[in-house]
């Protein structure tokens, strides 16, 4: 490559460039993978000048040098498709790139050192056990809680945002159903009080239903059923199990894991909804303890009197 001149460079890493980028980005840049759809190799100039116009070659040759020289005589493909998105990522942030950073970095943007940062531009506050290797890395640990045992830490937290979403779409569930003219209870801890005080419930208010009113019988079927789902959950934690917090199978109705780089996206997504749905938990219970009302009837008393009803002053 040294030998070539630099149109002729710019031109080459800009082919390579727009080939990455329309194989592997996620569908970010549709113009530019029907563009080279169909094409061959020998047109992918013409492409390249037709899509990125408005593109420095200077940027598209530093990506197809830099890659050219990381790459080594030993890679593999797929080492090489990593790194020149890698490059190309890098190089678009470094350079402002727009358009090259939202093609280049879908890739890239969830997983290794190119990762958003919770911190935008700190690179140096990331703790050096966090390198971007699980799904939602973002640099954020300072106690440290991962330092010796990071993936069992990533695992209790996956757990617990799982259990965060399903008891808040319940407890928001249970509240519209109470809105929409349900014979239910919109106060969602009110159920286990009146079993503790040995009153029926009945299940969506139809006492054909489920008519609960032994407490013991209630708490011998949700041991034997939580323990079940532990039990099957510290096997695919095990090494015979080898999945861990990601069975797949039965757990995976929608085949949503088919595609492996979807997936390595959704899981991302799924613990960032978990980490909003433990925020929104622990409002609940705050606002459970501090009103006296459920999560609905507070946002309407908010929406009616916004500056006078907020958290200040129901705390005090």
């Amino acid at each position: 490559m040294g030998s070539m001149s630099k149109p002729a460079l710019a031109a080459t890493a800009a082919a390579c460039a727009i080939a990455v980028l329309a194989l592997f980005s996620y569908n970010q840049a549709p113009a530019l993978s029907r563009g080279v759809t169909g094409r061959s190799v020998n047109n992918l100039r013409t492409v390249a000048a037709n899509h990125l116009r408005g593109v420095n070659p200077a940027t598209l040759a530093q990506v197809g040098k830099a890659v050219t020289q990381l790459v080594g005589p030993n890679a593999s493909p797929a080492q090489y498709k990593q790194l020149a998105n890698e490059v190309a990522c890098a190089t678009a942030i470094q350079g402002q790139n727009n358009f090259l950073r939202d093609a280049a970095c879908a890739n890239v943007e969830w997983y290794g050192p190119n990762r958003q940062n919770w911190y935008p531009g700190g690179k140096d506050v990331v703790p050096p056990h966090l390198k971007g290797e699980l799904p939602g890395d973002f640099g954020f640990d300072p106690w440290n809680l991962g330092e010796d045992d990071l993936q069992e830490r990533a695992n209790e937290e996956l757990y617990h945002g799982r259990w965060a979403m399903l008891g808040a779409a319940g407890i928001l569930g249970q509240d519209v159903l109470s809105k929409m003219g349900y014979p239910i209870d919109a106060k969602w801890w009110n159920p286990a009080k009146l079993l503790l005080e040995g009153k029926p419930i009945d299940y969506l208010g139809n006492p054909n239903f489920v008519h609960a009113s032994n407490i013991a019988a209630i708490f011998v079927c949700q041991f034997f059923l939580m323990a079940g789902a532990e039990i099957y959950r510290g096997y695919y934690e095990s090494e015979e199990g080898a999945k861990g917090m990601y069975p797949g199978g039965m757990f995976d109705p929608l085949k949503l894991a088919k595609d492996p780089k979807k997936m390595e996206e959704l899981k991302v997504k799924e613990i960032k909804n978990g980490r909003v749905a433990m925020l929104a938990m622990l409002g609940f219970y705050v606002q459970a303890f501090s009103t006296g009302k459920s999560p609905l009837d507070n946002l309407n008393d908010h929406m009616a009197d916004p500056f006078n009803v907020h958290a200040p002053t129901t705390f005090n």
